[in-house]
């Protein structure tokens, strides 16, 4: 069954929590990977950038998680989507860094609080990953020192591995009973990014 609601409307994510709950009978995983990418020197940052980014990337997940957290019974798993963007500099990506820093921030600070229902929340904090986010905004993740070399070539150089992100299996970990022991966390997964 497919919903779709705007993350930034608190209203439309608290409604869509209960169509899931009158659907369902209940809420026990949420992952959720909304979000915006901004590049932009510090200059041409405006007050609506900030109202975007940090309304997508941050708000809508605070929100989603209040939404989800309160239908949610011992048990429930939370997973959030940071980025290694918030501890590896990357040119003119502070807004969309900041606001991954902040999700990795919340959910480490959210995390005795929902224990004590009984609830787990970890984010994921991919490095570059297939997306088609990644696809349009892909390029400017390229220092303009290298601008015009082979994008594969960089991203060979620059990850351990070599290769994109790959998140899913992760996913599945963190939101699994497996994971019971593992709440507040940022899992990297950046393929080693150097």
């Amino acid at each position: 069954m497919a919903l779709q609601a705007d993350v930034s409307d608190p209203e439309q994510t608290c409604d869509l929590v209960a169509r899931v709950v009158d659907e369902f009978g209940g809420l026990d995983l949420l992952a959720s990977n909304a979000g915006v990418e901004h590049f932009g020197a510090l200059d041409s940052i405006t007050p609506a950038d900030v109202d975007r980014v940090f309304g997508i990337n941050v708000a809508g997940q605070l929100f989603t998680t209040q939404a989800a957290a309160g239908a949610m019974t011992t048990g429930g798993r939370i997973l959030l989507m940071s980025s290694v963007s918030a501890r590896v500099a990357v040119y003119q990506h502070t807004l969309y860094a900041a606001s991954k820093a902040a999700v990795s921030a919340m959910v480490l600070n959210l995390a005795p609080e929902l224990a004590e229902r009984g609830i787990a929340i970890n984010a994921i904090a991919p490095g570059g990953t297939a997306t088609d986010m990644a696809a349009t905004h892909g390029p400017s993740y390229t220092p303009p020192s290298l601008r015009g070399v082979d994008p594969e070539k960089i991203l060979r150089s620059v990850f351990a591995l070599g290769r994109r992100a790959e998140i899913a299996a992760i996913a599945a970990f963190l939101l699994s009973p497996d994971a019971s022991y593992i709440t507040g966390a940022s899992i990297d997964a950046s393929g080693g990014r150097m």
